[in-house]
């Protein structure tokens, strides 16, 4: 490996950017809104719904760790992963747009075709995502400034949240015929995410070398499961992706449903606060760890979301649009202070592996988070949906009190479990800035 300290520019910045917020356009969407989209939409049963969200995900057991072994294994005259951003750029775009259409003859047609384009945009996500977030380990080798350029990541991925969050909402919740808006705002949505993939790809620069692995898939596989920080790490993921799907899942119901707000623009303003708070946590969490350790402020972080999330139940009531927005807007702040340390972290944990093993692991170390990522998303569909029917919830009948509490508890409660386990798993994570400054000062030597 070949190191080059050296300051990223503005353009690289954005450029690395640019490329979460396509990432995030098609995350969010295939999370916040799908389960809202097909419940309430396309008329499939809480479970069925649920379901869908995790059943697809054993689909990624096979091609994430496998993208990330072709990482590993192929490289081009552009590097180790940019070039997989451009080849699937347009496929991605194309499959936002296919997840928000329906063929509406029958149940078990729109299940089926729910099924597919689903598949699509999962397969597609995993070819952009999974070389994305390893380009953090080789645009830069300088710790401080993966925190800097994470930190305009996030900025620009809650931007593009914002933007799914309160566009979509509002367009969608404006017009009679949902079927066609959702289908309109993400033929928007697929042609801005494409671009910035592509965009992406021309203005970021992988200025670490490497070279390509050759060692057998089977002995990387072995030699990560080695990496015990990695595991740490993984379980974390999980948990975190559980807690913030399981909110995501039901904000647009609980937003229409519980809170009262109208069509349009309250819809889009309770649901924009997950990216405004998120804008605002990325800035502060840079803040923050310049003057504490960023362990500390990624496991606080965690307890004071278990927190929010628990008082919140008790402190919105129906129909309370103000109290609910207030409330919504600290608990997504408090949640997203530990995404840019959390990404930082993946690609610092890849160089401990190889320092403890001896062995480059770091493809399907990525692919394997991109896993653990997407199978937290994927059992909150479950975790919500019967949830949901527990309580009694059906989108077409009578919203009792019982209901209603029932979207108030996994808006708050359930998600805030989540955040308090993701706190307590990372009590054994230990590769603090300093630690891994010292271990790569080691390796170099």
């Amino acid at each position: 490996m070949t190191t080059i300290k050296k300051k990223l520019s503005l353009l690289e910045k954005i450029g690395f950017g640019s490329g979460d917020m396509a990432i995030n356009l098609s995350m969010i969407s295939a999370s916040m809104l799908i389960y809202a989209f097909h419940v309430q939409v396309v008329g499939l049963t809480p479970v069925d719904a649920g379901w869908l969200l995790l059943v697809v995900r054993f689909i990624d057991a096979f091609t994430d760790p496998m993208m990330g072994w072709a990482t590993g294994r192929f490289q081009s005259r552009y590097g180790r992963y940019r070039h997989w951003i451009a080849l699937a750029a347009i496929p991605m775009g194309v499959s936002m747009y296919l997840m928000f259409t329906t063929p509406g003859s029958t149940y078990q047609m729109n299940l089926l075709w729910a099924y597919a384009t689903y598949i699509f945009n999962t397969v597609m996500f995993t070819v952009v995502t999974i070389p994305y977030i390893s380009m953090i380990g080789v645009i830069t080798d300088d710790p401080d400034e993966r925190i800097t350029a994470n930190t305009y990541r996030f900025t620009m991925a809650k931007t593009a949240t914002l933007l799914v969050t309160t566009f979509v909402p509002f367009w969608v919740t404006s017009h009679t015929d949902q079927v066609a808006g959702y289908a309109m705002s993400f033929a928007i949505m697929g042609t801005i995410g494409a671009a910035c993939l592509l965009f992406c790809s021309v203005t970021t620069e992988e200025k670490v070398k490497t070279v390509e692995n050759h060692v057998p898939f089977m002995e990387q596989a072995k030699s990560l499961l080695k990496n015990d920080q990695w595991v740490v790490l993984c379980f974390a993921c999980i948990a975190l992706m559980t807690g913030f799907l399981v909110r995501g899942n039901i904000a647009f119901i609980y937003a229409t449903e519980y809170t009262g707000a109208s069509p349009g623009v309250q819809v889009s303003l309770f649901l924009g606060m997950w990216s405004i708070g998120g804008v605002l946590a990325a800035i502060v969490s840079k803040k923050l760890t310049q003057h504490f350790c960023k362990i500390k402020v990624f496991r606080y972080s965690m307890y004071a979301s278990a927190l929010v999330g628990f008082s919140m139940y008790f402190l919105v009531g129906q129909g309370e649009f103000v109290a609910a927005v207030v409330c919504y807007f600290v608990f997504c702040f408090v949640t997203d202070l530990n995404t840019p340390i959390f990404w930082a972290s993946v690609a610092e944990v890849s160089h401990y592996g190889e320092k403890k093993t001896g062995i480059d692991s770091s493809g399907i170390a990525m692919g394997a988070i991109s896993f653990c990522q997407k199978l937290g998303m994927g059992l909150s569909g479950p975790i919500t949906g019967y949830t949901l029917a527990y309580f009694g919830y059906s989108a077409a009948a009578e919203k009792t009190p019982e209901v209603l509490s029932g979207l108030s508890l996994s808006l708050s409660i359930a998600p805030a479990f989540f955040f308090l386990l993701t706190g307590l798993i990372m009590r054994k994570y230990v590769i603090s800035t300093e630690y891994y400054k010292r271990m790569m000062a080691v390796s170099h030597a």
